[in-house]
């Protein structure tokens, strides 16, 4: 669906002419939108955040949607080392009016959408907003990413190299892109003048088939004002693999594994797994020991998992090739009777 091709209007673009100030320096209104069992992992993000960013005061607010409820305390008492922040919790319910589609098969949660109302939990004076994923590792000073200019634009994300998500499903063309949502630069100022999120529920309302979750909405609805960012701010499972899968160059890509400062655990393979193989795996251990969650202990880490792990580790890769082919033809046959 191409979004400016008369069938979708987006909202009107002219709060982009009155260009905002740069964000206070110091502060940063950073949002999270989490339920409770991705708590731990959201404790984990904003610790990493507070202890590499000392020179910057954040105002953190978590919002979870009801009946349920968040340990707030136990999140409190992880971050009571740190001065550098002021923690808030909103619940907030999504208009029942407002049907919001979710593939069967994707693993999201409805809890994905309520970043789309990123303007009912700041004050009307906050004018610039850093959207966060829970699955997020931060490693390194985030102040060039929060003083960054938009140049006008809605918000700044990183792009998906090479991703055709947008072809195959919203009918955008390959050189528009197609950008990541975990990590978002909002103007909230912007956001608000131009009915951003009504924007996107409306996409949504028109084009369920399409949307898998909001990022696909968000990427068909603001794509061209959205200003692109560099990839380190938001390091996505791809970059990690081997053999690479992106179309970069290798020099690129050792680049972005070295100046990485936003590591993002996004996918099917998470670092609370233990059978997860990231390799910055040990960024998210490192901050998980410096909150309450100290003690958790992976579900998988079972006696036989430690041992398929341990004979895995010994084993030369083409063996572990013909094992796993091997697996995959009995599967096929079992599927096949």
């Amino acid at each position: 669906m191409d979004t400016e091709s008369g069938n979708f209007t987006p909202a009107p673009v002219s709060a982009r002419d009155q260009r905002p100030m740069p964000p206070p320096a110091g502060r940063v209104h950073t949002l999270l939108c989490t339920n409770a069992p991705f708590l731990q992992h959201g404790a984990v993000c904003i610790t990493s955040l507070l202890a590499n960013n000392p020179d910057l005061f954040f105002d953190i607010v978590i919002v979870f949607r009801p009946p349920e409820t968040l340990d707030q305390e136990k999140l409190r008492r992880s971050l009571a080392r740190f001065p550098n922040h002021t923690l808030s919790f909103r619940s907030f319910s999504i208009p029942p009016a407002i049907i919001l589609p979710l593939k069967a098969v994707s693993h999201y949660t409805l809890d994905t959408y309520v970043r789309l109302w990123v303007a009912e939990f700041f004050p009307p004076d906050v004018g610039r907003v850093l959207y966060l994923d829970a699955d997020m590792v931060v490693v390194g000073s985030i102040a060039p990413l929060w003083q960054v200019d938009l140049d006008g634009a809605l918000m700044g994300a990183v792009d998906i190299p090479g991703s055709d998500q947008g072809v195959r499903q919203l009918q955008m063309r390959m050189e528009d892109g197609y950008f990541n949502a975990g990590m978002l630069v909002i103007d909230l100022q912007q956001w608000r003048a131009t009915g951003a999120c009504e924007s996107v529920i409306e996409y949504i309302q028109k084009y369920p088939e399409g949307v898998t979750y909001d990022q696909d909405a968000l990427n068909a609805c603001f794509y061209r004002r959205t200003k692109r960012l560099d990839y380190k701010w938001n390091v996505i499972r791809p970059f990690f693999r081997e053999p690479i899968p992106l179309p970069l160059g290798r020099a690129e890509i050792e680049r972005i594994r070295r100046d990485a400062l936003i590591i993002h655990f996004n996918g099917g393979s998470k670092p609370w797994s233990y059978f997860c193989d990231h390799p910055r795996k040990s960024e998210y251990d490192k901050y998980l020991r410096m909150t309450e969650w100290r003690n958790y202990i992976p579900p998988d880490r079972t006696l036989k998992n430690r041992i398929r792990k341990l004979v895995s580790a010994v084993l030369p890769q083409p063996v572990k090739n013909l094992c796993k082919a091997a697996v995959t033809r009995a599967s096929s046959f079992q599927t096949a009777a």
